[in-house]
């Protein structure tokens, strides 16, 4: 029997934010852990769910107190959009070995932990698949919980670091530079991703697994952008690839790139082919969102017909 408590770390990131919605909404007392709390205080906003302050994963005793009374851990530091929150690569490590003592300490019994799929131990252990891989092993072996580990594909959605980027640059002007163009990937909508984590709780044909999760549509990243194109109706955009090196150097200067489709997330995220033959139907017992109906959330242009019916539908009126 698990309890109704649920520590979250890595909640602060476009995937993070997802999840904890998730379980807020779905009646769990969430506790999510961060460094800085003053900069998180919108988290109040959702039901249930309370901010506890641990400066570093070095203090032990405060690491231990995040967890206390929660029986449930969702990991989610792998998420790499966690801004000022987001945990180094090179510590990733040792943050992996304190986690895994406290969790066993606090006598954790379930622990949800958020991977990438290409982690692999034959993997660079210097290198993001590497690390990621050997950060899994750590979640994999807390000793006191049942574990599960969510290796996740291209996850998209409003605000995401990789479609919303190519809609801005598209509003923009109608040239798509994508960053790793010719990797394949199964995209999925991160709201469903993290209604398949939550819904995963208490189903123990999942306890102990390693799991893929990615989408039905299989594609190249330069085929995801025409798609996002052709959804804003922009049919005469070009979408082309760009080199790594111009990537690499698009992505540091930020904002002040000339060319805004280029988020330094995608050339780690993206450099590998993400795709599963695992069913995500199948294991979740859930159908993914259309990846047309999700894009087009955020990029469908709204004509100005179509805003009139959406002032008639907020004002209570027939739109027709």
């Amino acid at each position: 029997m698990l309890g109704n408590k649920v520590t979250v770390f890595g909640a602060t990131g476009y995937i993070g934010r997802e999840v904890v919605n998730e379980l807020a909404n779905t009646g769990y007392e969430v506790r999510v852990v961060v460094r800085r709390p003053e900069r998180f205080r919108e988290f109040a906003l959702y039901p249930n769910t309370k901010l506890f302050t641990l400066e570093s994963f070095d203090d032990t005793e405060a690491l231990k107190q995040s967890m206390q009374d929660s029986e449930i851990v969702f990991n989610l530091i792998a998420d790499r959009s966690t801004g000022t929150e987001m945990i180094d690569l090179d510590d990733m490590g040792n943050v992996g070995k304190r986690l895994k003592s406290a969790m066993e300490s606090a006598h954790v019994k379930r622990v949800l932990s958020l991977s990438f799929i290409g982690a692999n131990n034959d993997c660079d252990s210097h290198e993001w698949l590497g690390v990621l891989a050997d950060f899994d092993n750590q979640m994999h072996a807390v000793s006191t919980a049942n574990e599960t580990i969510f290796r996740a594909g291209m996850l998209i959605g409003e605000n995401d670091q990789s479609t919303a980027y190519y809609v801005k640059q598209l509003l923009r002007f109608p040239f798509l530079a994508v960053a790793n163009g010719g990797s394949e990937v199964q995209p999925l909508w991160v709201k469903d991703f993290a209604k398949a984590m939550v819904s995963s709780i208490r189903n123990e044909q999942l306890f102990g697994q390693k799991i893929e999760v990615a989408g039905t549509e299989l594609m190249t990243v330069k085929e995801l952008g025409e798609k996002v194109a052709a959804i804003m109706e922009q049919d005469d955009a070009v979408v082309f690839p760009m080199c790594k090196l111009n990537a690499r150097f698009m992505a540091a200067l930020g904002i002040l790139a000339p060319v805004q489709s280029i988020h330094k997330s995608q050339l780690t995220l993206l450099a590998n082919d993400a795709t599963t033959e695992t069913e995500f139907s199948e294991v979740f017992e859930m159908t993914p969102s259309s990846l047309d109906w999700v894009i087009a959330q955020y990029a469908k242009p709204k004509h100005q017909r179509e805003k009139y019916n959406d002032y008639r539908k907020n004002a209570g009126r027939d739109e027709n």
